[in-house]
């Protein structure tokens, strides 16, 4: 070979010094990172996916309504996640799939009432008998003088679209005398979602025709990825969310930061600022995602969907010949058409409570109610449902008992 040509081979074989340099510096770090991960570990701290529980934590699929509580599950609940743990409770799904114990068959001359909603009436928060329907029905029992049953089927996720579902296909078997369907605030968010990334199961969805009907799309429910968004638009076409960079990050989060004890230190070092935790632990949600969750959904195609499935489920309830009523705060029902709501439903505003203070009776990190605030709001209810079902007490005609078919599910 000659000089030249050996020259210009050695040229393209040399790796340029500052090539070098960024990968001694990655390497070192890493090896840095790895060094202090399993000192972290050794030192008895745990990674955020040790601590808390996970998304789907007593879910199962359910080909009907995406998820729904593993029958006869039972654990403890950690949380909230990513903030630091405020509360740690024991829960139970009975055969039913529903928090709470088996249902027993209702004697003679009893009530049952019937709650319906997401995680708010679920309350995996606190205690089993420290969730407002366990309190509504003790209270109930002795201000009536009669059994009374309040069952909470209450679902973590769930949007009102799939607690019609749930009451069309299932809650009515149990034939309650009242239904209360606890109207949350992302609930317009939850009925124009198909999949929210990070979550193990997506959801069917309905969409609202020109002339008000409700047509189920996204069923049967396809398998999602893990770090992908679905969602309707304002037309109620499906649209995906995420990106490549939010697919990236996603990934990064549940497979690798997740599971790191060093960055979970790091985390509860800097608990002060939740705003900051947030946006850490949501760099992986689609952008389109973000701007849609809590209060951030315009009023407009959602609420309307919203309204149309509230009036469904309301008149469903109705022609079993049940009572009805709709419990939320008063900003959020009050987006909804609440003239249509107001002649299927009664409409009972949270907000009457006078007393009823977040800082007080909410978890400083996380909206759900503490013990003090399921206390307040069974406190509120009990005397406006007492006084709904004190008639029916004095009539004969009451819900069949309870049928259970051979496997535990109602039939």
């Amino acid at each position: 070979m000659s000089r030249k040509h050996k020259t210009a081979a050695e040229a393209r074989g040399r790796i340029p010094s500052w090539i070098k340099k960024v990968g001694l510096l990655v390497a070192s770090s890493f090896i840095c990172l790895v060094l202090l991960e399993v000192a972290f570990r050794l030192a008895g701290y745990q990674a955020i996916y040790d601590i808390y529980s996970k998304p789907e934590l007593f879910w199962k699929h359910d080909d009907l309504l995406g998820w729904s509580h593993e029958p006869g599950a039972q654990g403890t609940y950690v949380g909230p996640r990513p903030f630091p743990v405020e509360f740690s409770a024991p829960v139970r799904i009975n055969s039913l799939g529903l928090r709470g114990p088996e249902i027993p068959e209702l004697p003679p001359g009893g009530l049952r009432v019937l709650v319906l909603g997401d995680s708010v009436v679920a309350g995996f928060e606190v205690a089993e008998d420290k969730t407002f329907t366990a309190l509504l029905e003790k209270r109930l029992a002795a201000d009536l003088a009669v059994p009374v049953q309040v069952i909470n089927a209450g679902i973590r996720g769930y949007g009102t679209d799939q607690t019609y579902l749930y009451y069309r296909e299932r809650g009515r078997k149990l034939r309650p005398h009242l239904v209360l369907l606890l109207h949350s605030n992302n609930d317009p968010e939850d009925n124009t979602t198909l999949h929210r990334a990070r979550r193990p199961f997506g959801k069917p969805a309905f969409a609202l025709k020109a002339d008000r009907e409700l047509e189920l799309i996204g069923h049967p429910i396809p398998d999602y990825p893990t770090c992908s968004a679905y969602r309707l638009d304002a037309q109620f076409r499906v649209v995906r969310l995420d990106s490549a960079l939010a697919r990236t990050l996603c990934w990064l989060q549940v497979s690798l930061t997740d599971h790191s004890a060093l960055l979970t230190f790091m985390i509860m070092r800097i608990q002060q600022s939740p705003h900051f935790i947030t946006a850490l632990y949501e760099l992986g949600t689609p952008k389109g995602q973000r701007e849609a969750s809590g209060h951030g959904v315009p009023v407009g195609s959602a609420h309307i969907l919203t309204t149309s499935l509230i009036q469904r489920l309301a008149a469903e309830i109705r022609a079993d010949k049940s009572q009805v009523l709709i419990f939320g705060a008063k900003d959020d029902i009050e987006q909804l058409d609440v003239q249509a709501l107001r002649s299927v439903a009664e409409l009972v505003y949270r907000d009457d409570i006078g007393s009823f203070d977040h800082r007080l009776h909410a978890f400083r990190s996380d909206s759900h109610y503490n013990e003090a605030g399921h206390a307040l709001v069974a406190g509120y209810l009990a005397p406006l449902l007492s006084r709904r079902l004190s008639d029916l007490s004095k009539s004969a005609a009451g819900p069949a008992a309870l049928e259970h078919a051979p496997d535990g599910e109602a039939r």
